[in-house]
């Protein structure tokens, strides 16, 4: 559990120093999750999955992979196969992409090494050490996130089709960036209900291209289960309420974010999603993170008492350290996380198969 503790160690005590920019200690924490991410061996519940997935997609045509359902990642497995760097080298490049969106929020959260703390243990190490395809496509939506504002909305959307390629979850963003459109609300209210009519035209013409996660998230006879997935979404859920609850005096401090206030409202809508599909919903609040790193760590902002913001930040670090040491401890999968090994200190011909 030691390097999972160096791990969050790092940029907690920049935190709770109160370093703020975003330079060079920045880059040495985002270089120390990439590796730690990135070049993870035996680490996370997905891993032989994953193994088994790309010694398949190894007997597959180019063609095939092209026209298949994700086809970014496909062509990456592809790519990585023909180049001979495996399962690691589609690791490393799927951490690279995640690291990259993930600190481009953090840098613009208003204390950033408080905002990467308070993600480590459910979305950095819970998930971005196991879902490869899914992190790359968060990796982008994330990056979008971070640049919004310099981009319209056929940027916007060029984006989410991009991260889309890498896992389909990513095309529900498009409704945000109808509703961040600069059109009246009545208008952007109205697009975002279209491009949900859209998404569900589309399942309904390609079905073959979501079975698979309606199968294991929805309605399959193999529906996968996550029973602490209320808990997980529950953290999206206190950020929205704590904004919606201050939101007065939070806009006259930090600034109004409107792609940030869609995510909160999306937080919330979460919470009663995983009564219908808890994975589903674990899965989908995936992309809401940004708005949680933003709203947990500009609250130190709103008072002026010196010993308050402190006292606040070691409470944020000390219960982000108690959630992962308890995560890894008596969770149902934190077993697959432990003992941590790192590819880049292994033997050479290590077994690749857990």
């Amino acid at each position: 559990m030691f390097p999972y503790l160096l791990m969050i160690g790092l940029p907690a005590t920049l935190a709770i120093a109160t370093v703020r920019r975003a330079g060079f200690l920045l880059l040495a924490v985002a270089i120390l999750y990439w590796l730690m991410v990135g070049f993870r061996y035996h680490v996370g519940m997905d891993w032989n999955n994953y193994l088994s997935i790309y010694l398949g997609s190894t007997t597959r045509s180019f063609t095939d992979l092209l026209f298949s359902t994700e086809p970014a990642y496909q062509l990456l497995m592809w790519s990585a196969a023909n180049l001979g760097g495996g399962l690691i080298l589609i690791n490393a490049v799927s951490a690279l992409v995640f690291c990259w969106g993930f600190f481009a929020v953090a840098k613009r959260c208003r204390e950033p090494f408080l905002a990467i703390v308070i993600a480590t243990p459910l979305l950095v190490i819970a998930f971005a050490m196991s879902g490869v395809r899914q992190a790359m496509a968060m990796g982008i939506i994330y990056y979008l996130y971070a640049t919004w504002e310099n981009r319209g909305a056929i940027g916007r959307m060029m984006l989410v089709v991009v991260a889309s390629v890498f896992h389909f979850s990513a095309i529900f963003v498009l409704i945000f960036v109808a509703l961040s459109s600069k059109a009246s609300q009545l208008t952007r209210i109205a697009a975002a209900i279209a491009s949900g009519l859209l998404l569900l035209l589309f399942l309904y013409l390609a079905p073959e291209a979501t079975e698979g996660y309606h199968q294991r998230y929805v309605a399959g006879p193999r529906t996968l289960e996550a029973p602490g997935a209320l808990a997980q979404v529950g953290v999206l859920a206190v950020a929205a309420l704590v904004y919606f609850t201050i939101r007065k005096i939070w806009i006259e401090v930090n600034g109004r974010n409107p792609l940030y206030e869609s995510l909160a409202v999306a937080a919330l809508i979460a919470v009663p999603a995983t009564y219908y599909s808890s994975v589903g919903a674990y899965r989908f609040a995936l992309y809401l993170w940004p708005m949680a790193m933003y709203i947990f760590s500009g609250l130190p902002a709103l008072t002026a008492s010196v010993q308050l913001r402190a006292l606040y930040r070691v409470i944020v670090v000390t219960a982000s350290v108690v959630l992962l040491v308890g995560w890894l401890s008596l969770s149902n999968s934190g077993s697959a996380w432990l003992p941590y090994k790192n590819w880049l200190l292994q033997e050479e011909g290590a077994r690749l198969r857990r």
